[in-house]
C-alpha cells in the first residue's frame, strides 16, 4: 500500500495570547487566516512556494529524476557531471531534497551530487504500512546508490539524513570514502539540557505542530532568522506541518523503537554509541553553534565518539546549515575532502 501525501486538514490559529505584548507577526497571521478562506491560502501559498522551488533548482542548473527501488520510488534531484566524482547527499527528517539544494550546488563545482528525497517525505513515496527504522532507510539508499551506479562516493547527510549516513558507514564501509555528519541525528544524550530527544521522550514533539505558536517554536529551534519567508508561504507550510502531525508521529515512533520505559531508552542510547564507535570512515562533524534541536555538546560528543573524526562550528549557522550557511558548511567540506 502506497500513501499519498497526506491531504490538508483544517486548522485554526490559536487566540494571540495576552500576556505575548504586541506581536506584529502573530497578529499580522491572525488577520490573514480570519480573512482568506482555508483553501485559498493553501493554494497561494503552495504556488509560491513551488514557483520559488523551481526558480531556486533551475538557477543551480539541477535535474530531476526517479528511481524504482523494487518497493518503492525515490525522486531526487542532481547537480554536476557525471564524470566527477560522487557525493550522495541525504536531507533532514520532514524536509526534502530542495532543504540542502544551497549546499549542493555548491558541492556540485567539483562533484557529481545526488540529493534524494528519503522515503516518506518529499515527492517520493510513502508506504503507509512501512517500518521506518534506520536499518529500513539504510537498505533502501543502498538500492538507490547500486541504482546511481555509486559504487564508491563521498556520503553527507544533514540532521536524521546524518543518522542514515552513519548507519551506511557502518553497514557498507567499503563503499564510503568521506563521511560529512552536519548537526546529525543518532546520539541520543543523557540529560544534557533541552534538546529534542528530551523534548520527545517528555511528549513534546517539535515537528507534531498543532498551532501557529508551536509552528513559530519550531522555526525558532532551526533557524538564526525564523521571519525571511514571505506571510502566505509562510501560513502555507504552517499548515502542511500540521496536516502531517500524525504522520511525522509515525515515523518517529518507527525511527525511535521501544521508549516504553527508563531501561528500554538506554539500551538505545548504548546501541546508537556503539554503532558511531564502529565508524573507520575518516569523517568530518559540523555544527551550528545555535542550533535549537542538538546542543552543540551533542557535536561534541559525536566527535569524540566517532575515532576518526574532525569538527567544525559555524558560528553563525542554527539547524539548517545546508541552507543558510551553504558557502561555509561547503568551504569546510572542500577543506576536508583536500586534506
Amino acid at each position: 500500500m502506497i500513501a499519498s501525501a497526506p491531504t490538508h486538514t483544517h486548522v485554526t490559529a490559536t487566540e494571540p495570547n495576552t500576556q505575548r505584548g504586541f506581536d506584529l507577526d502573530f497578529l499580522v497571521h491572525s488577520l490573514y487566516t480570519r480573512l482568506v478562506p482555508e483553501s485559498v491560502r493553501w493554494n497561494i501559498g503552495e504556488n509560491l512556494y513551488q514557483t520559488y522551488t523551481g526558480v531556486r533548482r533551475k538557477a543551480s542548473s539541477a535535474r530531476l529524476g526517479s528511481a524504482f527501488l523494487g518497493d518503492i520510488t525515490v525522486k531526487y534531484l542532481e547537480w554536476g557531471r557525471p564524470q566527477l566524482p560522487k557525493l550522495l547527499l541525504l536531507h533532514g527528517f520532514a524536509d526534502s531534497k530542495d532543504g540542502v539544494l544551497p549546499y549542493a550546488r555548491e558541492l556540485s563545482r567539483r562533484f557529481h551530487v545526488v540529493a534524494p528525497d528519503l522515503p516518506g517525505f518529499g515527492d517520493s513515496e510513502k508506504p503507509a504500512r512501512t517500518i521506518y527504522d534506520l536499518e529500513r532507510f539504510a537498505s533502501w539508499l543502498t538500492r538507490f546508490a547500486d541504482k546511481m551506479h555509486f559504487d564508491r562516493f563521498v556520503l553527507a547527510g544533514h540532521s536524521l539524513g546524518g543518522a542514515i549516513a552513519a548507519e551506511l558507514a557502518v553497514t557498507i564501509p567499503q563503499r564510503v570514502q568521506r563521511l560529512i555528519l552536519i548537526s546529525a541525528a543518532g546520539l541520543i544524550p543523557t540529560a544534557d539540557g533541552d534538546n529534542i530527544y528530551e523534548r520527545i521522550l517528555d511528549g513534546r514533539n517539535p515537528f507534531e505542530i498543532s498551532s501557529y505558536d508551536d509552528f513559530r517554536e519550531f522555526f525558532k529551534l532551526i533557524f538564526t532568522n525564523p521571519n525571511q519567508a514571505p506571510l502566505p508561504v509562510k501560513n502555507y507550510l504552517f499548515m502542511r506541518f500540521a496536516a502531517n502531525r500524525t504522520w511525522y508521529h509515525k515515523i518517529f515512533l518507527d525511527m525511535m523503537g521501544d521508549i516504553s520505559n527508563e531501561d528500554t531508552i538506554e539500551a538505545r542510547k548504548a546501541e546508537q554509541v556503539h554503532k558511531f564507535e564502529k565508524i573507520t570512515t575518516p569523517t568530518l562533524i559540523v555544527w551550528g553553534r545555535h542550533d535549537g534541536f542538538f546542543p552543540e555538546s551533542i557535536g561534541s560528543w559525536m566527535h569524540r565518539t566517532v575515532r576518526d573524526s574532525r569538527y567544525a562550528l559555524i558560528d553563525e549557522a542554527a539547524h539548517m546549515a545546508p541552507m543558510e550557511q551553504a558557502d561555509k558548511l561547503a568551504k569546510l567540506t572542500f577543506a576536508f575532502l583536500n586534506s
